[in-house]
């Protein structure tokens, strides 16, 4: 028995493509394990060809997911693991983070498809940028261009679609000097190792937040305060118009004010889900339209019913500051449906079942430090999903 089983593993060990097809259906955790089996092995995985199909296969069975939710609380608290982590996965619990840097004050600036772009602040408050991905341990210091006019990073943002190619770009956004309010976009390709200068000059309204892109469907997406926001196509390097719906728009009965705006993305949907005063626990996530007309309300949720059904989530009236809804990430476990919703509530994090309508209670949230003139201990803050991926930085 143990010669016909020993054939059979030399048969396929010998066969590429019969290995290849095995292998793929693997999780990436323990493929980076089986890249050291041998050295046919080591570069069947590290190709890039293999690392394309193997993001195509975990797309088309929906196990390329989230397993955990990463954020800090504010620029001055970082707990002692360097990043609070909410697990959704039951065997992700632990996320390998930044040990091998030595420098605790990192902060996530973006997730994108698997890997993280990242900001460091060392001892003399110069700050660095970089890529990466924690499930390799791999990281790329971003080494940005010579300026040739005054002016300074203003923000950076990430665009990767592993589905489409193995290669990322970097968006640098430069604020230039005396030219108020204009603004520079120099292009990096990891894939010509190169910066591409002075791609796109333009101005932006006051009320368009550049630091906090969103990618989506090969463009970079940002937050606006009024009825108008920009998006950038980075493959055409085309800025356009972005509408945002108006506030209060398709408002819950007996609301009368928003609390918070959460923009993300899940699967190639952009959406942007805005809860409700008085008690902040009534949601709407709208999905913006695929020709960008305009957003339309997908779903609603009102938690308040639900969640009085955990005692250990405390909830508070308006007249006492109102319940605090610190963050919230929409995630899709197929393409064309909505699945979960996490929810940051009273320093609870939960998950919230739009099919069955069921609550799960995720984690304890750690304290973050109060805000001088703010009565509660917990703020509003970015999450970034953390994917474990093969890709290479």
């Amino acid at each position: 028995m143990s010669s016909t089983i020993s054939s059979a593993a030399d048969a396929i060990a010998s066969n590429e493509d019969l290995l290849t097809e095995i292998l793929l259906r693997l999780p990436a955790k323990p493929l980076l394990k089986f890249k050291f089996v041998s050295k046919e092995w080591f570069s069947l995985i590290s190709s890039s060809q293999f690392c394309l199909f193997h993001a195509r296969r975990c797309r088309d069975n929906a196990s390329f997911t989230a397993a955990v939710l990463l954020f800090h609380c504010d620029t001055s608290h970082t707990p002692p693991t360097g990043f609070h982590v909410v697990p959704l996965k039951n065997q992700c619990s632990k996320v390998p983070f930044f040990d091998y840097l030595g420098d605790s004050d990192v902060r996530i600036m973006q997730s994108c498809n698997g890997l993280l772009l990242c900001r460091s602040c060392d001892k003399f408050q110069y700050l660095s940028y970089f890529i990466c991905n924690p499930s390799t341990n791999k990281i790329r210091i971003v080494s940005f261009p010579q300026a040739e006019v005054d002016g300074f990073v203003y923000a950076v943002n990430l665009a990767f679609d592993p589905l489409k190619s193995v290669h990322y770009k970097i968006i640098s956004i430069r604020r230039l000097v005396w030219v108020a309010p204009r603004f520079q976009i120099d292009i990096y390709s990891s894939k010509t190792d190169s910066w591409s200068v002075k791609v796109l000059n333009f101005t932006k309204p006051d009320d368009v937040w550049l630091n906090c892109g969103v990618f989506c469907n090969g463009a970079i997406h940002w937050e606006g305060g009024g009825r108008s926001s920009l998006h950038l196509d980075v493959e055409n390097m085309c800025l356009k118009a972005m509408p945002m719906p108006a506030r209060m728009l398709d408002v819950p009965e007996g609301s009368y004010g928003e609390s918070n705006r959460f923009l993300g993305e899940s699967r190639g949907h952009l959406h942007l889900t805005v809860n409700y005063k008085p008690l902040c626990l009534q949601f709407n996530i709208f999905e913006m339209a695929a020709d960008y007309s305009d957003w339309f309300l997908k779903y609603r949720m009102n938690l308040e019913t639900v969640v009085k059904g955990f005692p250990e989530i405390p909830l508070y009236p308006d007249e006492e500051g109102g319940n605090q809804v610190s963050a919230l990430c929409v995630i899709r476990s197929k393409i064309d449906e909505v699945s979960t919703v996490v929810v940051f509530v009273n320093g609870k994090a939960i998950s919230y079942d739009l099919h069955d309508g069921t609550l799960t209670k995720l984690c304890d949230l750690e304290p973050c430090p109060k805000i001088h003139g703010h009565q509660s201990n917990y703020e509003a803050f970015h999450v970034y999903q953390y994917f474990e991926t093969l890709s290479c930085v």
